[in-house]
């Protein structure tokens, strides 16, 4: 069985603690992700023949974290001449990995990310966005960064990675056009990252990921300015997609941390399916959630 579920937190108002009621939010805010891909589906990440093609550069950008290199994916028909510049996605890895491998095309632990944006653009799925896959191995956190301070890979972002590419790349500036993703480790870089510092990110997802059962008092407690906030809903421009297979070894971990958004009514969807915690499923949450990005400016609140 595969579905998409909206999660929503008792109550009937919007903000910190109320629930999320769809009813309230903006008709451009999503009340539901696409449709998933089976499991062991293939064809949408493969080179297609007549598909455009986008670059992977590998640039070294210094800075002191887990490694000097990251992947930087620019789609068909970037220029640094375009006026409007590109939305930026930011794009992490998971534990034991590093920035080659979501444009891998190994094909148990190789994301080919690349390939599969080239298709989406080529289908009309996407728009062309600017794509960039750091090292996080270094700075990874299991636990909640308080939101404001450093750690959690966050100084790395805020010092290091996005002025360099926003520097040396024709990306847009702006929250609304900046989102961040990860797989299971990646998945607290984008909680400490994004969701701690939504004054520079609209959207947050999460695949195969969620709060170790040691830590989730934590990040109630350091994410609470947050969490009990009544704008963050307005400040996300889709609800937060937590993902998981039902034999994901984070399934468990994922549907506690929705529990803890729901308490709060932070507007989330809920994405279950069949899978495991495996590249197959990370490549199908990329392929499910690259149509919810950058779609929302209103936020998902009142």
């Amino acid at each position: 069985m595969t579905g998409s579920a909206l999660a929503i937190g008792g109550g009937g108002g919007i903000g910190g603690g109320s629930g999320w009621d769809p009813d309230d939010a903006p008709a451009s805010c999503p009340t539901e992700t696409p449709a998933m891909l089976p499991q062991g589906a293939t064809e949408y990440y493969r080179d297609r023949p007549g598909v455009p093609n986008g670059e992977v550069e590998v640039v070294n950008i210094g800075g002191t974290f887990g490694g000097d290199r990251v992947h930087i994916y620019t789609p068909p028909g970037y220029s640094e001449s375009n006026p409007e510049g590109f939305p930026v996605l930011y794009l992490s890895h998971g534990a034991g990995q590093d920035d080659s491998n979501w444009t891998s095309r190994e094909e148990d632990w190789g994301g080919s990310a690349d390939l599969i944006l080239d298709n989406a653009i080529a289908e009309g799925r996407i728009d062309p966005m600017v794509v960039v896959m750091p090292d996080t191995s270094g700075c990874a956190s299991g636990s909640p960064v308080t939101p404001g301070t450093s750690g959690g890979c966050v100084d790395l972002f805020k010092d290091t990675l996005m002025p360099y590419v926003e520097s040396n790349y024709n990306v847009r500036t702006d929250r609304d056009n900046r989102a961040i993703a990860g797989l299971s480790q990646g998945g607290f870089v984008a909680f400490n990252v994004g969701l701690g510092n939504l004054d520079l990110f609209s959207h947050v997802f999460i695949y195969g990921s969620g709060w170790f059962s040691t830590s989730r008092s934590a990040f109630e407690r350091e994410f609470e300015s947050v969490l009990d906030d009544p704008e963050t809903n307005s400040l996300l421009n889709a609800p937060i997609v937590m993902g998981a297979g039902y034999d994901d070894i984070a399934y468990s971990n994922t549907e506690a941390t929705i529990e803890i958004l729901n308490d709060y009514g932070v507007a989330n969807l809920r994405e279950e399916f069949e899978g495991e915690h495996d590249m197959d499923s990370f490549r199908r949450m990329l392929h499910l959630t690259l149509p919810m990005m950058f779609v929302n400016t209103q936020g998902c609140g009142s």
